[in-house]
């Protein structure tokens, strides 16, 4: 019977992740990259943000990235050609300590701040590909 109990809790919690960066990312993070259309998200316009931790890293691109520091693009409608509008969805890297999945974590989030996906193989082949010089530097992919 306990069991079925512990079934039955676990099963009403479902799988409520948060997403990785705060709703009000816009007034800390900075833009690293302007608004552009990008064929790996849907197509949708994107344009990357980074956090204060993220800032120099990505910038320089001779340091690594702190545990902990995020890599955000907020996606746009591919017809908002300056993303002056809301975004449709986020996607998101978090360095992690550790190696695995290029030592980041990914989550895919969608316009109502619902996590769609975490770790998508397809995120992490994509910057495998693209995440060494020149194309891009620790796992990320755009230049600056």
């Amino acid at each position: 019977m306990r069991a079925l109990h512990l079934i039955v809790l676990l099963a009403a919690c479902g799988d409520d992740a948060a997403p990785l960066f705060p709703e009000s990312y816009a007034s800390t993070y900075t833009e690293v990259r302007n608004c552009r259309s990008s064929s790996d998200h849907e197509l949708n316009r994107v344009r990357v943000l980074a956090d204060p931790a993220a800032l120099a890293p990505y910038m320089a691109r001779t340091q690594p990235f702190p545990v902990g520091s995020i890599v955000l693009k907020a996606e746009y409608d591919f017809g908002d050609t300056s993303c002056a509008g809301a975004p449709v969805a986020w996607t998101v890297m978090k360095k992690l300590a550790t190696p695995e999945d290029l030592g980041w974590v990914w989550q895919k989030v969608d316009a109502k701040r619902g996590v769609e996906s975490e770790n998508d193989p397809q995120c992490i082949q994509c910057h495998s590909d693209c995440g060494v010089a020149p194309l891009g530097y620790d796992g990320t992919c755009t230049v600056p």
